[in-house]
């Protein structure tokens, strides 16, 4: 049973933290803004077509500063507010969706902002009378016509991408305030988000935990003749009942041909005797990502073409591995994982080096999304967390082989966040592969 008082904040989330630790962020991000600037963010709307299935899950870079999990939500603060704005409460609304905090005192003090007001404007009764009380974009026109500087998060200016939510607010203020000063958030963002603070590490120790277990659960139901959804379906059971809140992407179970399609998330194959299976997986805990990979032989046994080319890749892995520290870059752990490949003298079928089929990149920052902020730029510092997750791909033979975890840049190197007892090693892997089923 659920208490009624846990879900006026939405509580999608498996786990939250403290609103003193999205107030201490805000802080950081004011510090950034100068005197004269205003942040502005603007939270994921609950807009779905009929039939959408799936919970609703807020904009990354709006949890990050607040917590909050409530649809169509609005947000502003500088050094003189802290400001949420969300819709009225419905209490017709509330009988399908469940109650929502909404303007007031009471959400103010629970979420731990100075106010949370109407997000539209409203009116309140002073002496018998009627006096108007400015929603979200009316205080927004007052605060650029007394002089303040807005900052947004904007996309990256492609000019064939749909207009976003924030660039359309912009839009409206420009029609009746041409003088608008706009600036881009996003890099202040991207640097916080980057760089993990304990709590969120935590959280993500978890995600990549319950991966773990559902990568587990997968390979203990693999055998000839079983579907990928079966596999699939085994580690959403799993991490369902491990507390994570679902799957952090489309869950990749590719055996045979699909394993060479990296992003194949049909399932919709059955595992044959002799083939090769990736199993590429995610679970989301408290909106943070988990994101691991393993390469399992259905019949349980590499051949010897398959375990060559194994041993290959978790060289390159390795090779990785050794020089993923700070002060590198994530396109240095690629060369080291190529030159691996490429020192094997293994071929692929028509002679070429295996390295050649090596065709994505070593890995990406890992966060509230699961490629997440950050790019392939950055250079490692600690608090980072990223994937490292080589593998090569011979469609003309069926096989495609992939090794992932996760690891958290330290000051003096790298800690792997992928449990210890979740195997890389050949014999380990195949040793776990139909274990439910005895055998």
């Amino acid at each position: 049973m659920i208490e009624r008082r846990m879900l006026f904040g939405g509580h999608y989330a498996a786990e939250l933290e403290a609103p003193e630790v999205y107030k201490a962020r805000r802080q950081r991000v004011v510090e950034a803004l100068g005197e004269r600037g205003v942040a502005v963010l603007l939270g994921a709307s609950d807009t779905r077509s009929y039939g959408d299935v799936g919970t609703f899950r807020q904009n990354p870079s709006f949890f990050y500063l607040t917590g909050v999990e409530i649809p169509n939500a609005a947000l502003l603060f500088s050094r003189e507010r802290d400001e949420l704005y969300l819709p009225a409460r419905r209490p017709a609304l509330e009988a399908w969706l469940g109650p929502k905090f909404g303007p007031g005192e009471e959400a103010a003090a629970a979420l731990g902002f100075g106010a949370v007001k109407d997000v539209q404007a409203t009116e309140v009764v002073v002496e018998a009378r009627r006096r108007p009380v400015p929603g979200f974009e009316d205080t927004l026109a007052d605060l650029v016509v007394a002089g303040c500087e807005l900052w947004l998060p904007f996309p990256p200016p492609l000019l064939s991408a749909p207009v976003t939510p924030e660039q359309d607010l912009v839009l409206r203020l420009r029609q009746k305030l041409p003088n608008v000063v706009v600036h881009d958030l996003t890099p202040i963002l991207t640097h916080l988000r980057l760089r993990k603070e304990p709590g969120e590490v935590a959280l993500l120790q978890k995600a990549v935990t319950v991966t773990a277990e559902a990568v587990k659960a997968a390979a203990g139901v693999l055998r000839p003749g079983v579907s990928e959804a079966a596999l699939e379906g085994a580690a959403y059971a799993t991490l369902r009942r491990l507390g994570a809140e679902g799957w952090s992407f489309p869950p990749i179970v590719g055996s045979g041909f699909a394993g060479c399609v990296l992003h194949y998330d049909q399932n919709i194959g059955f595992c044959q005797a002799g083939e090769l299976v990736v199993v590429d997986i995610g679970a989301r805990y408290g909106y943070y990502c988990g994101d691991l990979t393993r390469t399992f032989p259905v019949s349980g046994r590499f051949t010897p073409r398959q375990a060559q080319l194994y041993d290959a890749v978790l060289a390159a892995y390795n090779a990785a591995v050794a020089v993923l520290r700070p002060g590198v870059k994530i396109g240095d752990l690629r060369h080291a994982a190529y030159e691996s490949l490429k020192a094997s003298r293994l071929t692929g079928p028509s002679g070429v080096p295996v390295s050649e089929y090596f065709i994505h990149g070593l890995g990406h920052f890992l966060g509230l999304e699961a490629h997440d902020v950050g790019g392939e730029g950055p250079v490692l510092e600690p608090g980072m967390v990223l994937t490292v997750e080589p593998g090569i791909y011979l469609a003309e033979e069926g096989i495609g082989i992939r090794i992932e975890d996760d690891y958290l840049i330290t000051e003096g190197g790298a800690q792997c966040l992928t449990p210890a007892w979740l195997p890389r090693e050949r014999e380990a892997v195949e040793a776990l592969v139909g274990r439910e089923s005895g055998r």
